[in-house]
């Protein structure tokens, strides 16, 4: 179902879970690449600190240069930002840990990747994000003229690809939202098909994506255009509608072009109904090549 291919934005969250959670390092103030970190910590069991430190994650993340602030109870990564254990690889090149507020927030090439053994495969890159693993709530950002970029392979090497300017969502709730100039594309036995759309909601739980604004599905034999679309997993039903539904492509009977106030697909049988003021033709290749056409 479609809302399955979007599951790629919950990688976020286990990276960051396995770096807080993990790292039991505790010392004083550290200005030092990452390289140096083992020697640091040695020091650092050498002397009482005069402060209760957090937790560190410098132990975990390397990069060029790693600070840490007791006092704000924040950690700061400048430069080749990295972090891999195996499942969750991470980088970016830059990367603050911040435990007061219950943030890790990075800016730069940021790349996010889930890779479980005999799993499917998450990506994402973006230029900027931050997630808050208090209220399990993120953000994915793109700068001017780029795009957060998405991609999930499943078990069977089927590889789904997104892009948006923004998205957000929020890992407790289940829900995710891909915002401006939104972009999906995935092969099918039909071909290639493509989906663009100015907003996409997703309720994972509900088994239940929205599209919204100028939106558009396109495959190598049909096109069907709307200002909103509806996938309802649970009930195995989609919906289009607004601004007058327009269908066109080929079939087996020939082709066609129909507009009508709403479309409804049933997603196994591929039954597609259109309702409302319907308008349209349909061109059957059989009737074009008889023989009574010969005689006009």
């Amino acid at each position: 179902m479609m809302n399955k291919h979007f599951y790629f934005l919950l990688l976020i969250s286990p990276f960051l879970a396995a770096a807080c959670t993990g790292i039991k390092a505790q010392g004083p103030v550290l200005k030092s690449p990452a390289p140096k970190v083992a020697q640091a910590k040695e020091k650092a069991k050498q002397k009482k600190p005069s402060f209760q430190a957090p937790q560190t994650l410098g132990g975990a993340v390397s990069s060029d240069s790693w600070i840490v602030y007791p006092e704000k109870e924040q950690e700061e990564f400048k430069g080749n930002v990295y972090y891999d254990n195996g499942v969750y690889t991470f980088r970016s090149d830059y990367a603050l840990s911040d435990r007061k507020n219950s943030t890790f927030s990075a800016s730069g090439h940021v790349y996010i990747k889930q890779a479980p053994p005999q799993g499917p495969v998450y990506e994402a890159q973006a230029d900027n994000g931050w997630y808050n693993y208090a209220t399990s709530k993120g953000e994915l950002k793109a700068n001017k003229n780029q795009f957060v970029r998405l991609k999930y392979t499943d078990t069977d090497r089927v590889t789904t690809h997104a892009q948006a300017r923004r998205a957000d969502f929020n890992v407790n709730a289940q829900t995710y939202n891909l915002y401006k100039n939104v972009t999906i594309r995935r092969p099918t036995e039909y071909g290639l098909a493509t989906v663009t759309a100015d907003k996409l909601s997703v309720r994972q739980a509900d088994e239940y994506a929205l599209l919204e604004g100028n939106t558009k599905v396109t495959t190598p034999n049909h096109t069907f255009t709307a200002q909103t679309m509806e996938f309802d997993g649970k009930n195995n039903r989609s919906y289009a509608y607004g601004s007058r539904v327009l269908g066109q492509g080929k079939m087996e009977e020939g082709t066609f072009a129909i507009i009508a106030d709403r479309a409804e697909l049933e997603n196994e049988s591929r039954k597609i109904s259109f309702k409302g003021k319907v308008a349209g033709w349909i061109v059957s290749d059989q009737i074009n090549k008889a023989e009574v056409n010969e005689k006009f």
